[in-house]
């Protein structure tokens, strides 16, 4: 690694105050530093939100985890979610190649969306990359918001979203 050293200059009515701040830039992981900002970032995120604040408090974020299983009980697939806020969020979702195109992803899929309805969520969302299942999603009612083009290099990764029910 190596060191930035940065020094801040300004004026007060005491005269000139000079800060000096060091930066050391390092090419490995560093855990313990990745650990320090993310609980930096949630402490900022939850004095300025009181939705982050909830979503932080234990069993706010409520799992739903949709299992595909062979016959004999191993999974080959399913469907790995979340829901808070008022919000279906979609992390994980893999359909076996072989049981493609036979419906099963959109029961699995139909089945998540209406455990969320019935927690109270209006809206889904996922991501997905160009490669994956964006004709699919838009099949089953999910419409782009946002694209991230030439990710990885020549594709697009999407975020989607689908509106479960109408505002009241």
């Amino acid at each position: 690694g190596f060191r930035l050293i940065f020094v801040s200059v300004s004026a007060s009515e005491w005269g000139e105050l000079r800060l000096t701040f060091e930066a050391t830039v390092l090419e490995a992981k560093q855990e313990e530093f990745e650990a320090f900002l993310t609980h930096k970032i949630r402490e900022f995120n939850n004095e300025h939100s009181e939705f982050h604040r909830e979503a932080r408090k234990p069993g706010s974020l409520k799992p739903i985890n949709i299992i595909l299983e062979n016959e004999s009980g191993t999974p080959i697939g399913g469907l790995a979610a979340n829901t808070y806020w008022d919000w279906l969020e979609i992390g994980n979702f893999y359909i076996p190649e072989e049981l493609r195109g036979q419906g099963i992803g959109v029961r699995l899929l139909k089945q998540a969306e209406e455990i969320a309805i019935g927690r109270g969520c209006r809206r889904a969302f996922l991501t997905t990359f160009e490669f994956q299942a964006r004709g699919f999603y838009e099949k089953q009612g999910y419409y782009v918001t946002g694209k991230l083009e030439d990710y990885p290099p020549q594709s697009t990764y999407y975020w989607m979203r689908k509106d479960l029910m109408a505002k009241p």
